[in-house]
C-alpha cells in the first residue's frame, strides 16, 4: 500500500508539472550583458557622488500628504547631507545612506532624517528602488508598499536649495506664533468665512473647524505644501460654504496675539486671531461633561469619572500651580473629577487625591454646580463648604489653583482622542489640563 501511495504522488506531480507553461531554459538567467547587482549598486552610487552640485527630489508619498522639498549631496564615505523646509530638519544635517538591495538597487538612508521624520506622521520611506533614466537623473518608488507611485531624484539647479530655504521660512513664521500665542485658540477670521485653527507644524497638517450654512459644526483636516513668499498651499481645497474656495494662505506679520493672513484667495484677507475661547464650540461636549450617559434615556445613569495621569496632563502655564497643591497637601498627587454622582442624588465634584502614612488614597472632595452656556462652554459654581471637613480647603494654594483652571466664568470642554478631555479656562486659556475619561467607557470615542 505504502509503495503504491508513493507512486501515486509522482504521478499526481508530473501531471501538473505537465499542464504547466514549460519555462525557457535561461529563466532568472541575469543575461551576460547586464552587470550584477553588486557592480549596479556601486555604479549607483558612484553616480550620486560624482554631482557635487547635489540632487533634489520633491518628496509626497501620498495624494494626501504634503510635498516636501529635499536637497542633497552624497559623499563616497556613506554620508549624506540633507535639507529641507521641514520644520526641525530645515538647516542642513548630515546622515548616512547606501546603495543597497537584495533583488534590485535600492537606496537606502540609514539613520534619523527627514524621511524617517515624514515615514512617522506621513506614511513615507526612507528606503526606494532605483530607475536611472536617460538624462542622468533616477526614477525612485517605495522599496516595500506601494510600488506604484514614482518620485523623481534629479539633479540639483542653482537654485533649488536657496527655494527650500524661502520654504521654510513659512515654518519658522508658523512655529514662531504657535510657541508664542498669548492664548490657547487661534480662530480664523476671513472676509468670507470664519472657523477655528489647529496647525501642527511638525506633520504639515491644518484642521479647520467651521459652522456650515445648515448651523452645523464641520471638522477637516489638511495636509499643506509650503510656499515660498510665506504662504502655504492645501493639498485639497477648503470649500467651507457656499461657492468659496480656500487653496492657499499668504501670511504678513506675527505677534503674540496673532498672524496677518494677506490673501486667501477666495476668503479674503483677515487673520487668525488668539482668543480663549473657540469660535466655534464643540457640539455636544458640555452636556456629555455634565451628565455623563444620562443623556442616553434607554441605558442607566453612570457618573463621570476621570482623573488627570500625570504631571503631564497639565499646561506649563497651569503647571506651578498645580505642583503648589503639595503645599496644603504634601502627598498630592492627582486631580479626580466626578459629574452627576452618585445618581440617585447626582452632585458633581472635583477632588484632590492624597496618600495617607499607608499608603492608601485619601480623597478631598470640592463640591460645585455647573450650567450650560453653550455646547462646549460649562460655568462653575463652587459650593461654600466641603462636607468632608478637609482642613485644606480655605489653603491659599489650593484656591489660587481653583481660581485658575475653574474660574466662575466657566471652562471650555474639548474631546481628544481615546476617552481623553481637555478642560480649558475661558479666562485665561494657557490654563488647561488633560482628564482620562474613565466611566462611562466609549463616553468621548463616540
Amino acid at each position: 500500500m505504502k509503495i503504491f501511495s508513493i507512486q501515486l504522488s509522482l504521478i499526481t506531480v508530473l501531471l501538473l508539472l505537465l499542464s504547466c507553461e514549460r519555462l525557457d531554459d535561461d529563466y532568472n538567467k541575469i543575461p551576460d550583458d547586464i552587470a550584477r547587482l553588486a557592480e549596479l549598486q556601486q555604479e549607483y552610487q558612484d553616480a550620486l557622488v560624482a554631482n557635487t552640485d547635489g540632487w533634489f527630489m520633491e518628496y509626497q508619498p501620498g495624494e494626501n500628504n504634503p510635498a516636501v522639498p529635499i536637497f542633497m549631496k552624497f559623499f563616497e564615505n556613506g554620508d549624506v547631507t540633507v535639507v529641507s523646509d521641514r520644520v526641525g530638519f530645515d538647516e542642513e544635517q548630515t546622515s548616512t545612506y547606501r546603495v543597497g538591495g537584495v533583488i534590485g538597487p535600492e537606496l537606502i538612508f540609514d539613520t534619523y532624517s527627514v524621511y524617517s521624520s515624514i515615514a512617522e506622521t506621513g506614511g513615507g520611506s526612507f528606503d526606494f528602488r532605483m530607475f536611472p533614466q536617460e538624462d542622468g537623473s533616477f526614477k525612485l518608488k517605495h522599496a516595500t508598499g506601494d510600488l506604484d507611485t514614482e518620485f523623481l531624484l534629479r539633479k540639483a539647479s542653482a537654485n533649488d536649495k536657496d527655494e527650500i530655504i524661502a520654504r521654510a521660512e513659512v515654518g519658522y513664521l508658523l512655529k514662531e506664533f504657535n510657541e508664542n500665542s498669548s492664548a490657547y485658540f487661534r480662530n480664523l477670521i476671513l472676509d468670507e468665512v470664519s472657523a477655528f485653527w489647529e496647525l501642527d507644524i511638525v506633520s504639515q497638517q491644518l484642521t479647520l473647524t467651521w459652522e456650515d450654512g445648515g448651523g452645523e459644526n464641520q471638522t477637516e483636516t489638511f495636509a499643506y505644501t509650503t510656499l515660498a513668499g510665506n504662504g502655504i498651499k492645501l493639498v485639497k481645497p477648503w470649500k467651507p460654504q457656499g461657492s468659496v474656495q480656500i487653496d492657499e494662505f499668504y501670511f504678513g506679520d506675527v505677534t503674540s496675539d496673532g498672524i496677518l493672513i494677506n490673501d486667501a484667495g477666495e476668503g479674503g484677507a483677515g487673520k487668525v486671531e488668539v482668543s480663549h475661547v473657540p469660535a466655534v464650540p464643540y457640539k455636544g461636549t458640555a452636556e456629555k461633561y455634565i451628565f455623563s450617559n444620562s443623556l442616553k434615556m434607554n441605558e442607566n445613569p453612570v457618573r463621570l469619572l476621570a482623573y488627570t495621569s500625570n504631571i503631564d496632563a497639565v499646561s506649563n502655564e497651569l503647571r506651578p500651580y498645580y505642583e503648589a497643591v503639595t503645599n496644603a497637601l504634601p502627598s498630592f498627587w492627582r486631580i479626580q473629577v466626578y459629574n452627576y454622582s452618585p445618581v440617585d442624588n447626582p452632585r458633581n465634584a472635583i477632588v484632590l487625591v492624597g496618600k495617607n502614612e499607608n499608603d492608601a488614597n485619601t480623597f478631598h472632595y470640592f463640591y460645585y454646580g455647573m450650567t450650560i452656556k453653550d455646547d462646549s462652554h460649562v460655568a462653575l459654581e463652587f459650593e461654600n463648604a466641603n462636607e468632608l471637613g478637609s482642613q485644606i480647603e480655605n489653603h491659599p494654594d489650593v484656591i489660587e489653583f481653583f481660581n485658575k483652571i475653574y474660574p466662575p466664568e466657566g471652562i471650555t470642554i474639548i474631546p481628544l482622542a481615546a476617552q481623553r478631555i481637555r478642560v480649558v479656562s475661558r479666562v485665561n486659556s494657557l490654563y488647561y489640563m488633560d482628564l482620562i475619561v474613565s466611566t462611562p467607557p466609549g463616553l468621548w470615542n463616540d
